[in-house]
């Protein structure tokens, strides 16, 4: 069995991840972690998954989580997981983070889009990117894994093949691309609630989104 820990569990993602495992065969859930839920059982934030798994939130506790756990997923928002995520790496721990914050291999582009300083930058050069259709045989390999963002996902995988081939000017692609209202998370602001978004749609950080340098980076690899 694999022993795996989720931090950040509270969220869209956590959620959606603890879905997934609770039905792996392979896997054993160890711990679940959240700085603003903990001592709550997993249905009072999670209640369609009453009955699934009967355990509580905790408190991060990065010593108590490297010694029970094979394989952490870190769900935590962009800074939050780097220093957790480096002491885990450290203590010998795989880890699989949803943020950016090991997408890149520059501290500086990190900074530049993202407006936070790097707290663990020698990791960035051990990070692999999560795509296993690129890069399955280094996921394999890898301690530190960076999970792609959704848009990049979309526009590597559409864009990669086309490139490789040279069926395509790499300097005229244009990624048009849609998503649903919780690829942003639980963020309580206006353009996010129900009555704005449904039977709506909006663009936003067009030509400037923080996906692009990633979706670069990689298909220039």
């Amino acid at each position: 069995m694999i022993r795996v820990s989720i931090l950040g569990a509270t969220g869209y993602s956590g959620a959606e991840l603890l879905k997934i495992l609770i039905n792996h065969k392979a896997v054993q859930i160890q711990h679940l972690t959240s700085e603003s839920s903990a001592g709550k059982p997993i249905e009072a934030i999670h209640p369609h998954l009453r009955g699934l798994v009967s355990k509580r939130f905790e408190q991060l506790d990065v010593k108590k989580i490297s010694h029970d756990s094979d394989l952490v997923f870190s769900c935590f928002p962009a800074g939050a997981g780097i220093l957790p995520n480096a002491q885990l790496v450290q203590a010998g721990v795989k880890v699989i983070d949803f943020s950016a914050d090991y997408r890149f291999s520059s501290a500086k582009t990190y900074q530049a889009w993202y407006k936070l300083d790097h707290g663990a930058p020698g990791l960035l050069k051990k990070a692999v990117y999560g795509l296993p259709e690129l890069f399955r045989e280094e996921i394999k390999k890898a301690i530190l894994i960076a999970n792609p963002g959704c848009y990049a996902t979309a526009g590597i995988l559409s864009a990669a093949p086309l490139i490789k081939k040279s069926l395509i000017n790499s300097d005229e692609i244009i990624i048009d691309a849609k998503s649903g209202a919780s690829g942003a998370g639980k963020k309580l602001e206006s353009r996010l609630m129900f009555s704005e978004v449904n039977d709506n749609f909006s663009a936003y950080a067009v030509a400037s989104h923080r996906h692009q340098p990633e979706m670069e980076s990689i298909l220039q690899k």
